[in-house]
């Protein structure tokens, strides 16, 4: 008997245009205000690198919508851009940045200025705390998968930035692929990935996508 095969370009596609259906609707002037005022920041950068434009911030905003996480650890702060973007659809965020110390003042946001992801990801780990998404603008060390390992669950999901080439979203992704997770190709023209748990992919019946159980 032949089994049943669909490849990670068609399911990343048809994966795209669930989140579109089910997030059609964004807050067009918050991301945008939020992406052109935390660029006057850039100044106050020890290491100036790249941001979020708005349409990458628009992508971020609808996963974030669409999963749902309550609790979102995020490695690369820097000008807060995806920081504040996340925090208007989560209750919690814990975040890292290496090179700088941006101070975002918002209550829902917990920073880790010029501390590496390990240090942050040691310090929830011994807290106790589980996230339900990860957000990685920055590059993941060995000892990390470790640490993540402690403070993940069953239904993290992780969110890649610059998934091109040789960039750090590739490698990421490669350091965490593992064979429960699946792996979301970017849109054509974006470099946003993901790897989401098989236990969330969820079979239903042509009536309940209708009624919307």
């Amino acid at each position: 008997m032949n089994t049943v095969q669909i490849g990670r370009q068609r399911f990343s596609e048809l994966f795209w245009n669930i989140v579109d259906e089910k997030v059609g609707d964004y807050p067009y002037k918050i991301i945008k205000k939020i992406v052109e005022d935390q660029q006057t920041l850039r100044e106050k950068a020890d290491y100036n690198t790249g941001s979020l434009t708005f349409n990458d911030a628009v992508e971020l905003y609808k996963l974030v919508k669409f999963f749902q996480p309550r609790v979102i650890a995020e490695v690369g702060t820097f000008i807060g851009v995806s920081t504040l973007i996340m925090s208007n659809v989560t209750h919690h965020i814990y975040t890292c940045d290496f090179s700088n110390d941006i101070n975002l003042n918002t209550p829902n946001i917990s920073q880790y200025p010029k501390k590496l992801s390990t240090e942050m990801f040691r310090d929830l780990a011994e807290k106790n705390i589980k996230v339900d998404l990860v957000y990685l603008d920055g590059r993941l060390k060995r000892d990390d998968i470790y640490l993540l390992d402690n403070i993940i669950c069953n239904h993290t999901v992780f969110i890649m930035d610059d998934f091109e080439g040789i960039e750090k979203g590739v490698g990421n992704a490669m350091m965490l692929e593992r064979p429960e997770r699946i792996l979301i190709y970017p849109r054509l023209n974006t470099k946003t990935a993901l790897l989401i748990p098989i236990s969330s992919i969820n079979l239903v019946s042509q009536a309940d996508i209708v009624t919307g159980k």
